[in-house]
Formats: structure tokens, sequence, C-alpha cells
């Protein structure tokens, strides 16, 4: 063998001593041990100082290497773009999600959304054969490849490389990233629309009513404003769940406002919650069932208020890319929560907000250990309040540029024990890789900045943008959520029982009579038409079909999706609670229009005072006129932006509406219909007449706004479509025809019109169109129902005084009977329960029948 062979040697130079050559062998293997383990440790420590020298002893880019870093990053941001993994589709919208799984099928279903990218950001844990046609998956190796500062310094198994796949999106061109989760079910593309593109939007805000407020008046509980009661969202202050109510005066609806940078979108089935929560209400193997009020619109946030909100359910604009930073040195379930709450202060720095919207996704959560995500949340306990505070009271000293005041915050909050320094280095790299990509900072808007968007107090004013208003829907616990019909027929029983007191106090008995147990009065109320659950589903979302239903089966009431505007042409002053207990009940909302003040209301007795919480629309005086402009209620409502409504009953708070009678919902109502064509009436009075209508023609000859000539194309298709325009004439002659009214104390507006009929009576408006000839011209451009009974709905002059012998049972809207007559017990307030109390009783709370003065196949227009 080899092994035993002598060593070759040479006589002419030296050698060492003879060694056998297996021993030789041995030795020189020591050697090369010793040598290796030599070389390695050497390697070891020039790397640690190499390292520290870089990026500093906690893991993180030093000042120096930062600068190396961001040349590099400055270099390669001259190619304007990282290459793409995958298939870009066109409309810059991105999905961004971190996954350690296999595709899921909510990943598919997120992948498979017309004119959105998803992005999947791996971690260790992600499998690496992880594939999906049309994703843009980002493999741990491939992450170091990209030109990110962030890319150098993320921590791995941490949900914040996510932060890697918003810079990848937006290397892209994003200019929309939804965040979200990779078991989050958004209804398909129809729930991602939910969201807000368009500039400029309606809406509801929520404000605060003077700076001087402290943090209870700042903080929003989006879950209580869609009606769920005591129940917050994971981040809320525990320390002020207890008194904390959304309060009161806090909200304004606006004509116009600038889109939010940042909208939240709730969640059905099992919403985002805090431990605390989950241990008292979660079932241990199901999870929550939760369902939130279907009607309820968005709301934004105004600057200056807060609100916490996650990553699992959230569209950002890029006007607010500098706000994505999830931060690394706080936990899994803290990071998106400091997010929203800082991400806050620096869109408010700017003059930029936050928005939710209704619920547009489904989420079916494991079962798991609340108590670990209880420990997980110890911060988000200990300090969201904290957090608050402080932000809300910092100023900024560094007053020349956004960019340097979100420097000093994110140092501010290193000092005050908020968050590590670690995130204040890692969100500045963020921040420089945005620039790097083009990203331009919002102006600093500077601590002398006016809300444009505070409701007004200017009553002399015609053109309001922004009023005060309030919205609020009965708070629903959970628990009782299989009891809700049960617990509405509890409430039409308990408010129609205030009014039998009220009548026993004018000498009138006989309501008294016995009535139904709530669970029969349930039960009568699905077996009636006009009450019944309507199995027509609004909702073009399989599992929200699912929650419609469910929904149906607990309101008992075909007006469950239907809301009520009541219009007073003068202050409010009483009547209102009498309509409240009327009506309240079974619609989906009651909104109250008119000069709303407080201090005016007359709380005569507690059988008919206000039921608060209210909601209302204030609007001036001068924007009424005695009524001339009624019809801008409906817009007023329709800019609310109500959710899932079938359509708008309005009627004057001098009407009665026959709520049992059945009408073509499909279809607008009017009780009259087109009318008086031979009467000239008001059309030669002042200024809302002929002379308004001409202004009106002006302007649309002047016209640059396309919606508003969309609108107007709709209306004159209509009036040709439907025989309005004589032969030979022009709609602008049918405009100014000088004859035509319709009388407009109760009407109905399907959701289907609604917006047509918004934008046209803002037309009208804006140039003093009267109200009887506007929904006469309204009326001739659309399809409509009228009543059987029509000019005996309404009485004039003397006859007034006798309306008890005019109303009856078969009419769907009869006017007027003033509800001030009946302030005090009398002989009026004793006919008016027994000409319409009584027959209410009869028929809603005793015989349940059906009346049906017209068929849904009836013919339109001039069919009375």
């Amino acid at each position: 063998m080899i092994g035993m062979e002598k060593l070759p040697f040479s006589s002419n130079r030296c050698h060492p001593p003879f060694i056998p050559g297996h021993f030789s062998m041995m030795i020189l293997s020591i050697v090369s041990r010793i040598l290796l383990l030599i070389f390695c440790a050497s390697s070891i420590i020039m790397m640690y100082y190499s390292y520290n020298s870089d990026y500093g002893s906690v893991g993180l880019p030093t000042d120096h290497n930062l600068k190396r870093i961001s040349k590099n990053a400055s270099a390669i941001s001259e190619f304007k773009y990282v290459r793409p993994v995958a298939r870009v589709k066109k409309g810059n919208k991105w999905i961004v999600v971190t996954s350690i799984s296999y595709p899921t099928e909510d990943v598919k279903r997120l992948a498979s959304i017309e004119d959105w990218n998803l992005v999947v950001v791996a971690d260790t844990k992600t499998p690496i054969d992880w594939k999906l046609d049309d994703v843009h998956f980002l493999p741990v190796l491939y992450q170091k490849t990209l030109p990110f500062s962030l890319s150098y310094s993320l921590p791995y198994k941490s949900y914040t490389r996510k932060n890697i796949g918003y810079l990848y999106a937006i290397a892209q061109g994003a200019e929309w990233i939804y965040d979200t989760d990779d078991d989050n079910k958004p209804y398909d593309k129809r729930g991602l629309d939910q969201f807000d593109y368009d500039e400029t939007i309606s809406g509801v805000r929520f404000q605060v009513k003077n700076s001087n407020a402290g943090v209870l008046e700042r903080l929003f509980n989006p879950y209580r404003f869609y009606g769920m009661d005591q129940m917050w969202p994971r981040g809320f202050p525990l320390e002020h769940i207890e008194k904390h109510s959304n309060g009161k005066e806090q909200q304004a609806l606006c004509y116009k406002m600038k889109r939010s940078a940042v909208q939240q979108g709730l969640v059905h089935h099992d919403p985002d919650v805090d431990a605390v929560y989950r241990l008292l209400h979660a079932d241990s193997k199901s999870g929550l069932d939760i369902k939130f009020n279907m009607f309820t619109p968005p709301i934004t946030l105004s600057v200056g208020t807060y609100s916490p909100w996650n990553s699992q359910n959230t569209l950002f604009h890029k006007s607010a890319f500098h706000a994505l930073f999830l931060p690394t040195t706080v936990s899994f379930r803290t990071t998106d929560i400091w997010r929203s709450f800082i991400s806050q202060k620096i869109l408010h720095l700017s003059g930029l907000t936050v928005s939710f919207v209704p619920t547009n996704a489904i989420q079916f959560r494991n079962a798991h250990d609340y108590l670990k995500d209880f420990k997980d949340e110890k911060q988000v306990y200990e300090d969201s309040g904290k957090m608050i505070e402080f932000l809300s009271n910092w100023k900024c000293s560094n007053g020349n540029s956004l960019e340097g005041c979100i420097n000093d915050l994110l140092k501010d909050l290193v000092t005050n024990n908020l968050w590590g320094k670690e995130d204040f280095k890692l969100m500045s790299f963020f921040l420089n890789d945005l620039k790097y990509m083009g990203f331009e900072f919002p102006e600093l808007i500077g601590e002398n900045y006016q809300d444009p968007y505070t409701a007004s107090n200017n009553e002399e004013d015609r053109n309001v943008n922004c009023r005060r208003m309030n919205l609020e829907f009965d708070l629903v616990d959970p628990r009782e959520y299989q009891r809700q019909n049960i617990i509405k027929a509890e409430q039409k029983l308990n408010y129609f029982g205030d009014l039998v007191e009220w009548c026993n106090e004018a000498g009138y008995h006989n309501l008294s009579k016995q009535f139904p147990s709530a669970n029969q009065l349930a039960k009568k109320h699905d077996e009636s038409y006009v009450l019944q659950k309507d199995k027509d589903s609004v909702s073009q979302y399989k599992t929200f079909v699912i929650f419609s239903f469910q929904f149906l089966k607990k309101c008992n009431s075909n007006y469950c999706f239907q809301v009520l505007i009541v219009v007073n042409n003068y202050p409010w002053k009483y009547g209102h609670g009498i309509i409240q207990r009327l009506y309240q009940p079974y619609f989906a909302s009651v909104v109250f229009c008119g000069p709303w003040y407080p201090d005016l209301i007359i709380e005569q007795d507690n059988f008919t005072s206000t039921i608060n919480p209210i909601n209302y629309i204030h609007i001036n005086p001068v924007e009424l006129r005695r009524g001339y402009y009624g019809y801008h209620c409906v817009s007023l409502v329709k800019e609310m932006r109500f959710n899932n409504v079938r359509g708008y009953f309005v009627m004057s708070d001098d009407a009665i509406f026959n709520l049992w009678q059945r009408i073509d919902y499909s279809r607008v109502h009017s009780v009259t219909g087109v009318n008086h064509e031979n009467d000239p009436a008001w059309w030669f009075n002042r200024d809302y007449g002929i002379v308004a209508a001409r202004k009106i023609l002006e302007s649309i000859n002047t016209n640059t706004d396309p919606k508003v000539s969309e609108t107007w194309k709709r209306f004159s298709d209509g009036l040709k479509a439907n025989g309005y325009v004589r032969k030979g004439w022009s709609v602008n002659q049918e405009m100014t025809s000088g004859s035509g009214r319709s009388e407009a104390d109760f009407f109905y507006v399907p959701s289907s019109e609604i917006n047509y009929f918004g934008s046209l009576m803002r037309i009208f408006y804006q140039h003093n169109f009267f109200l009887e000839l506007a929904i006469n011209k309204f009326l001739k451009s659309v399809r409509h129902q009228t009543s059987l009974i029509r000019s005996s709905s309404y009485i004039w002059l003397e006859e007034r005084d006798h309306w008890a012998e005019v109303y009856n049972k078969n009419m769907v809207g009869f006017h007027p009977v003033k509800l001030s007559n009946f302030q005090k017990p009398g002989e009026k307030r004793k006919k008016y329960c027994e000409a319409f109390l009584q027959l209410w009783s009869d028929i809603i709370f005793g015989g349940y029948q059906n009346f049906t003065v017209k068929a849904d196949d009836d013919a339109d227009f001039k069919n009375g």
C-alpha cells in the first residue's frame, strides 16, 4: 500500500529523520486543521468588525454605510424601475401581502382580481417552490438583490418584511396599494370598488368641535358608528371605552371634499378586535360572527381626530405612501396599530385624512390562543392612549418642510419610548427609498391650518358646502343578534305605547285595548306583503347575499331597506318625536331635514319628546325659503351616501304616510304625478319660475362639468322618450313652457334614480327653481307611478280644519295635518288619535291587511 512505502529523498538536500508514512500523514492532518481553524477565526473576526463598521452593533446600517447604500440606490434609481418578476396589469393598482404558506384560495382570488397586481413577500419559512401565475412573488434571495436600503436591514420571520413589498409595488408605478393578508376575503373586485377613487367626493365627516378638545373627543370608534354596541377595534385605548360615544354634534355633511389618502374597509363575520374582546365574547372554536349595520355610509376622520386601523383591508393612495412603513421594534399585534396612529399624525401635517368604508370583505379566522394574543398586545393596552395623547399634542419645531417634521417626530417617538431607535433609522431608510423613486412629500400645512370642511355656522349662506348633521343607528349587542326581530317588535310596541298614553291625556282611551306580544307581532309582520321579509337581496356578493337574507329575517319589514326623509320648512320645534315613534322602527333610517336648532326644541311631555339619538341634517332657512326648495333635502341625503338602500321616501313634517299601502318600489312614486299642465301658477311669480328656468338653460349652455352634462342629457332624453317635448319643440322650450306643476309633499325615489334625482335637483337649486315645478319636470323624465287617490290626498284653505273627514286608509300620502295643533291635550289631539292613530293601531297591530292601490305592472305616467 502507498502508506507503507518509503518516502523518496535526495542525497543533495537536507532531510528529516526517517518517519513511517502513516504517522507522517497524521501529523500533517492535525497541522492542516489547526491552520484552517486559525483562518476561519480570523475571517469571522474580520467579518464582525466589517459588519459593525457598516451596520453598527444593533445590526443596522451606520450613517457612513447609509451614505454608501444611498449612493448605490441613487445610481440604481436612474434605471427608473425595478424589473418586474411577473406581468404588470394596467391600472397602477397593487395588492401587497406576506405569506409563509403555499398559495391559499384567498391568495388565488386576490391574484384573479381584474386590473389589480398582487405582490407576495416571502420570508424564510415560505416554501422555496412557491408559484402562482401572474403573481409578483418575491423570494428571500430576490429581496436581497433589490436596491432598497431596507433590503439589508429588515428582520426575518417578521410581518414587517411587507415593507419590501410596498417599495416593490411603488417601483412598478403603483398609485394605489391595497394592504391585506393572505386570509382576507374582499368581495372580489366589487369589494375593492367600494373604496373611493375620485379626487372629490361628498359624504359624512367626523370632527372635533374645538381645538382644545381632549383625547376622548378626538377618538373615533368605527365599530360603534357601524352599529355595534360595546365593541371596539384592536388598538382602541381601553381606558376610554366606558365613556366614549363618538361624541355629540361631531359630524358634518360635505357636498364636496377631498377624498381620504387612506381608507379602511370594515370586515364582516370576524373583524379585527383585541384579545380582551375575544376572551370575553369569541367562541373558542368558531370565533366571532359580527354583522355590522349594512346601511351606514363611509365616514371621513377630519384632521386632528384618531382611530386605530389595521393592515388587513386598507387602501393607500400614492399621496400617503410615506405613511406605509410598518415598525419592527414592536410586536406583531402592535406594528400595524402603531403605524395607524403615527401615520394619522403624519397625514394631518399635510391636511390629509383617513376614512372608513362599509363592509367590503369577510374574514374567517382560525381559533387560536387568545391569551397569547393578549400578551403580544401588552404594549397596545398600555400605550395606545399615551401614543394618541403624545401625537395630538406634538408640535413640529422644524416648520420648513414635511420631511423635516417627520424626522423630528420619529426621533421624539424614540425619546418617549413609544418605539425603538431602530425604527427611527429604518423608517428614514424607507423614506429615502421613496425619494429615490421620485416620491414627492406633500406640502406642510402649518400650525394655523383651518379645516376647510368644518361645518358652517353662517346661517345666511345659501350655498353651504359642509353643514351640521347627525347619523346614528340602533346599537346591536352581538349576543342579541338572533333576537333582533323581537327587539324591533318590542320597539314598535313601546313607541306606540307612548302615543297611547299621549292620547289618554286628551281623553281618547280606545287605543288602550290589548296589543299582541312582541313574538306575535314579529310573526304577523313577517306574513304581511308590505311588511314582509323581502327576499330580493340588494347585494351582488354571495357572502353578502347570505347576510342580507339573515338581516331580512330579523327585520320583518320591506321598509328596512328604505330611508324616510322628513322635511320641515321652518325650524324644528315640535312633532318630530311623534314621527319618530310612528315610523322609525320600520325604516333603515329616518332623517329629519330642516333648520335644526336644539335650543328651540319643545319637549312638551315624555310621550312625544325627542328620541335620542336623532338623525338630522341642518339646512339654513335661506336654503329652504319657506319650503320653496324642499327637494334640496333629498340631494343632501343622497350625498350622505347610505349603503345598500333600496329607495327614499320623502314627506313633509305635516304629511301622513300610510305605510301599509303597497307601491311599486322599483319606480318613482308620486301621489298626483304630472299635474296642472294648463295652470301657470308659480311660473310667473318673481324669480323662482320662468326666470329660474331661463337661468338654468343659460348655465347648461356654458357648462364645462361632464357630470352636469351627463345629468342634463339624461333629463333631455327622458323628456323626449316620454312624449313631453311637443312636435317641433325643443327641450329648452319645454323647460320654459310656463305650465305644469306637481305636488311634492310626499313622493318616493328608488335607489336606481337617486343619483340622477340628486344631480338634477342640484342644477335646479343653484338657480332657485321652485319645488313643484322642479318635481314636475323630473317626473316627466322618468318612469313613475301615481296613486289612485290623487287630488283628494291634498286639501286646501278651510278644508284643512276638517282633515279627518277627508283622510282615509286607502291613501298612500295625505297633506297637511299640522302636528303643532296637537301639542297640548284637547279636542284637536283627540281627533288625531281617533282618525289616524286608531286606524294605525287597527292595521299595524291588529288586522295586518294589505291594501294594493296599484299593481307593480300598471302603466306609467298619466295613470291615476
